[in-house]
């Protein structure tokens, strides 16, 4: 009895240290895993933070000699032209060269150090005839500038303007006789934002200095100072004529969270999670290289084309047709691109000619009633043509001119005004391209559109079909991160096919094929039905809609599209009010003429917008960077719509705040039937 109670607690013995071994032994690789997992992790992420930073570094350095190598077409053409220009002709360069600069402020020519030419003269008026050797605080910059032949970056320094600028100086020679200095001012703040805005949530901690400046020595401009102690890295930044340091320093939330994985309880589930959470990280990873990737390559192409288009402008003008008239409009320039476009020569019509001998009668009529339809009194004098410009509106004309031996030439001009030292007005400038090529293109394009978007639709209803099952759980449940990813999924196959849907829609708007089925609607049901589906929309942007509906007149229409068009109005509304804003809808009646309008409190339409902002795929925001969603084929649809059952869009131009966007129909009656149904 005693041997066998001794086997028992022997037995129970060998068990618990067999269990104390079996624990040990997983304990110890599970631990020595998450171990090396840390430290691969932590190696990895600093790798990765490198050569994030050595991107943004390459990033900040192209952006900086691309303002250089800008400046320095100016400098190529002022030597090429041995100093000897016209005052007009490098006004027109410096304005050309500054709408292409991403980052300037202003850019100025200085013979002989004296400031004779500047860009943009508005706002730099007092800078004309300045001296730089009277200025004691840039002079010694200047000085070394003409010492050693090469441009100089300064800064960045406070302007008195407001603002952060960086002081680019070039050092103009003529057959090695120092003639003057080009200086061009870059915006620090904007420059620094384009880091901030490429950086993403997870960029390195940056900081930059300017060691050994004029002004400041070893002043951090940028991040904070103590990231220089004892950073991850200091990386140098080539500017012209120097270099900054860049400081690297991980960012705060770079070490692994590893503690949660020690919850569970055996190696396999360990295991799993281990794996499941390397994939996750994984798939991260490359999504966030994918983009960076993406906004490099974009990136470099808009600098490609800029620089392409620049060299073509500065050494192939014959491409454009440039004509100048004073304010009689007698023409007073008539370039070689013209000449070539229009089959005249520059004497036939320098001095002799206006722009009627090769303008269409047709179009200026057109034209002429449609903005005295929106100003309310008909147009005086060649106002046709120069009354945006007058208004100091940069006015973008898609029209045809008339060859000399007959046929049309479709083109797009730029007419701007040209303008004194005082801001008066002296003449006019029209720069036009023919698109012959470019409408062939559109047509193309607009085929091709309409074909994807047939062939989107089947199959992208089937993905949002099932991403919907998943959604709901159908499938089972998902794990969070999982079904977060499921529901960004699902959100943006619901947005690609309003896309397709919109898509559709102006491609049998134009074509011809949208069938509206009309009948007599009471326009305040319409209005208030609209309102009423859209309202937990404007709460979920808190955006308070009020309604006051004044008339009962009856509508002419089809209710659904009718709908459809308000909605698209309301909707871009909601979308640009701000929090706590309101947007009034206002029904009336006078004359026989039933008014909707839609009033918000946002920002208002851009003044160089308005005349776009009813064309297909028109956007005020469309930077890479927007912070409104949309395919920009909303109002277009709406005007299409809204024109088809004979009714008119538009929107008042003198708001002082937000906007006002209208729809005017004519009020049915009983009588009117039979026109209606034609007209549907």
């Amino acid at each position: 009895m005693i041997n066998v109670a001794v086997s028992e607690s022997r037995r129970n013995r060998h068990f618990g240290l067999l269990v104390a071994g079996l624990f040990v032994s997983l304990l110890i690789p599970v631990e020595l895993g998450l171990r090396a997992y840390r430290d691969a992790a932590a190696n990895q992420a600093m790798q990765e933070t490198l050569a994030q930073a050595n991107r943004l570094r390459a990033l900040l350095e192209s952006e900086i000699n691309t303002a250089a190598f800008l400046a320095t077409g100016v400098e190529s053409y002022i030597v090429a032209r041995n100093g000897d220009f016209e005052p007009d002709e490098i006004q027109r360069i410096l304005t050309l060269l500054f709408g292409r600069g991403r980052h300037f402020r202003n850019i100025g020519v200085a013979p002989d150090n004296r400031i004779a030419w500047v860009y943009p003269l508005a706002g730099n008026e007092a800078v004309i005839g300045l001296n730089y050797a009277d200025l004691p605080e840039q002079w010694p910059a200047i000085e070394r500038a003409m010492q050693t032949g090469r441009g100089q970056f300064n800064g960045p320094v406070e302007l008195v303007q407001g603002g952060n600028g960086l002081f680019y100086r070039a050092p103009i020679f003529l057959d090695n006789v120092y003639w003057g200095l080009l200086s061009t001012v870059i915006d620090a703040d904007s420059l620094f934002s384009l880091l901030d805005s490429v950086s993403g949530e997870f960029a390195p901690l940056l900081a930059l200095r300017n060691p050994g400046s004029d002004i400041q020595p070893d002043r951090v401009f940028y991040g904070q100072a103590d990231y220089f102690e004892q950073p991850l890295e200091l990386l140098p930044v080539i500017v012209p004529g120097g270099e900054w340091q860049m400081a690297v320093q991980m960012p705060r939330d770079s070490e692994p969270g590893l503690a949660w994985l020690r919850i569970f309880a055996t190696f396999f589930v360990l295991l799993l999670s281990v794996l499941l959470g390397l994939l996750l990280r994984l798939l991260w990873q490359q999504n966030l290289l994918g983009q960076l990737d993406i906004e490099v390559r974009e990136r470099t192409a808009d600098l490609s084309q800029s620089n392409k288009l620049l060299g073509s402008v500065l050494s192939a003008a014959r491409s454009f047709a440039i004509i100048a008239t004073d304010l009689d409009g007698t023409i007073t320039l008539f370039n070689k691109g013209a000449e070539r476009m229009l089959g005249y020569s520059a004497d036939e019509m320098v001095g002799k000619q206006q722009p009627a001998t090769f303008l269409l009668t047709d179009e200026l009529r057109a034209r002429a009633a449609s903005l005295a339809s929106e100003l309310g009194r008909p147009l005086v004098g060649d106002e046709v043509l120069t009354l945006r410009v007058r208004q100091g509106v940069e006015e973008i004309l898609n029209l045809h001119y008339k060859h000399r031996d007959g046929h049309l030439v479709p083109v797009q001009a730029v007419i701007s005004a040209i303008t004194g030292d005082d801001g008066e007005i002296l003449g006019f400038l029209g720069i036009a391209e023919d698109i012959s090529d470019r409408l062939r293109n559109q047509t193309l394009k607009d085929q091709f559109v309409s074909t994807v978007s047939h062939e989107l639709r089947t199959p992208l209803t089937a993905i949002t079909g099932a991403l919907g099952l998943v959604r709901s759980g159908s499938a089972g449940n998902l794990p969070e991160l999982a079904q977060s990813m499921v529901e960004i999924a699902y959100n943006n196959s619901q947005r690609l096919a309003r896309l397709v849907n919109d898509l559709l829609d102006i491609e049998k708007l134009i074509a011809g094929r949208m069938t509206l089925y009309a009948d007599c609607h009471s326009a305040a049901d319409l209005v208030h039905t609209t309102i009423a589906d859209l309202q937990s929309v404007a709460a979920a942007h808190q955006v308070r809609m009020v309604e006051t509906l004044e008339s009962n007149a009856k509508l002419w229409v089809d209710a659904q599209r009718f709908q459809q068009v308000l909605t698209n109005l309301l909707s871009n509304a909601i979308k640009f009010s701000p929090a706590g804003g309101q947007v009034d809808v206002h029904l009336s009646e006078e004359n026989g003429i039933i008014q909707i309008t839609v009033s918000d409190q946002g920002p208002g339409i851009p003044a160089d917008f308005r005349p776009h902002i009813f064309q297909r795929f028109s956007q005020a925001d469309a930077g890479d960077n927007r912070q409104r969603a949309g395919t920009g084929l909303g109002l277009a649809i709406s005007k299409e719509l809204t024109e088809q059952m004979n009714g008119s869009i538009g929107f008042n131009m003198n708001t002082t705040q937000g906007s006002c966007f209208w729809l005017k129909f004519t009020e049915y009656k009983p009588r009117d039937r039979n026109k209606g149904d034609r007209d549907a």
